[in-house]
């Protein structure tokens, strides 16, 4: 063998070996696999879950995993109205976030399983929970599983479909809101079907409206559109509406007296809001419209929405209609939702709205309703 060829073998092994040692160096830093493309962190949430109202729940994330070795942090994020900040003590948690004062928005923890007491809510309703891991490059994955509302009556593992004890045919041929109307109660929200967001994120939108609707103080029973099993299914609903006469018809099958409809605007980044009595669909009681929703969506994902949505259904929900069933305080603040959440609103201005919205509106003749069960305002 020449000198040269001798050489060059040389250093062919030096830095053969160098290289080598480089890539075992860099892999034990950066992941274990990280050159073979596994280095990204898997999130997995488990199974859906159906329980009962104000039952205890496992979320369970411990087949959950990231490539780096590093500590998980399990950030589980839940759909307003499935978990109340009263009911959970998560103070050893890293981090909580809620949605004002009484619902839990997300909890971050190193624990693998997470104990959480869900919230009353409706049998059939479905709500979201998102679990996201994130390792230590920065590389992140997310999870979702439903949390399912049971029948008391029925086991847990038996879908329900949740209907009204007493359910009424749509009468198209009802023409007296008066006469008609008294044995009516209750807001059913329903969106167009127009395949603009997936089901889930529908579930959610209906979420945040009825939340909203709660919230804000109002002890209305409401009416989720929902999957409803074909042989359980009322005569006269349709599970897709894209007019708001089909919505206020299923809302009659319900017994609902008001309707919430909203949809997305055609060829425009617009949602639209609406509400209207059941039996008269075609006279508007107040509407509003989101501008740029797809915007903040694809921003911040579906809960990008919610800070519109939340306004937007306190705007509807103060209507002349509506008065006689919530609080002069509580219409003040949905009035002046912005002013008052960023600190602005005067006293003396407060106090002066608060006697021309008696004196001029009618209210002097209004007694006060009694608060809702349930819903101390902060």
């Amino acid at each position: 063998m020449f000198k040269g060829d001798m050489k060059m073998n040389k250093l062919y092994k030096k830095y053969s070996i160098s290289l080598t040692a480089l890539i075992f160096f860099v892999n034990g830093i950066m992941g274990q696999d990280f050159f073979f493309g596994n280095n990204k962190p898997s999130a997995d949430a488990g199974k859906d879950i159906k329980a009962l109202s104000g039952e205890t729940i496992f979320l369970d994330g411990s087949r959950s995993f990231v490539g780096d070795g590093s500590k998980i942090k399990y950030h589980w994020i839940f759909a307003p109205g499935l978990v109340i900040k009263s009911e959970n003590d998560f103070s050893s948690a890293i981090s909580i976030e809620t949605y004002g004062s009484k619902y839990l928005k997300s909890v971050q923890s190193h624990k693998q399983v997470l104990k959480v007491t869900i919230s009353d809510n409706d049998p059939g309703t479905k709500l979201e929970v998102v679990l996201k891991i994130k390792d230590r490059i920065g590389f992140e994955d997310r999870d979702t599983l439903l949390v399912e509302y049971s029948s008391p009556k029925a086991p847990a593992d038996t879908l329900v479909s949740a209907l009204p004890p007493t359910i009424i045919e749509p009468s198209p041929n009802t023409t007296d809101p008066i006469e008609n109307n008294t044995s009516l109660s209750g807001v059913f929200i329903q969106g167009f079907a127009d395949n603009k967001v997936n089901k889930v994120d529908v579930q959610i939108i209906n979420s945040i409206i009825m939340d909203q609707i709660k919230s804000i103080g109002f002890d209305y029973t409401i009416f989720l559109a929902r999957d409803i099993r074909p042989n359980n299914k009322p005569k006269g609903y349709k599970d897709e509406c894209n007019t708001d006469l089909c919505i206020a018809q299923n809302a009659m099958v319900f017994n609902a007296r008001y309707v919430l409809s909203w949809n997305f605007a055609q060829a425009e980044d617009k949602l639209s809001l609406r509400v209207f009595e059941s039996i008269d669909h075609g006279n508007l009681i107040d509407e509003d419209i989101i501008i740029g929703p797809y915007t903040q969506m694809n921003e911040s994902g579906i809960y990008g929405l919610e800070p519109a949505l939340r306004s937007g259904v306190s705007k509807l929900m103060g209507a002349n209609n509506f008065k006689k069933d919530i609080s002069i305080v509580d219409r003040l603040l949905m009035k002046n939702e912005s002013l008052i959440s960023y600190g602005k609103y005067p006293l003396m201005l407060g106090a002066a709205y608060l006697f021309i919205d008696k004196v001029f509106t009618g209210d002097a003749s209004e007694p006060e309703p009694e608060m809702p069960p349930g819903f101390p305002h902060d």
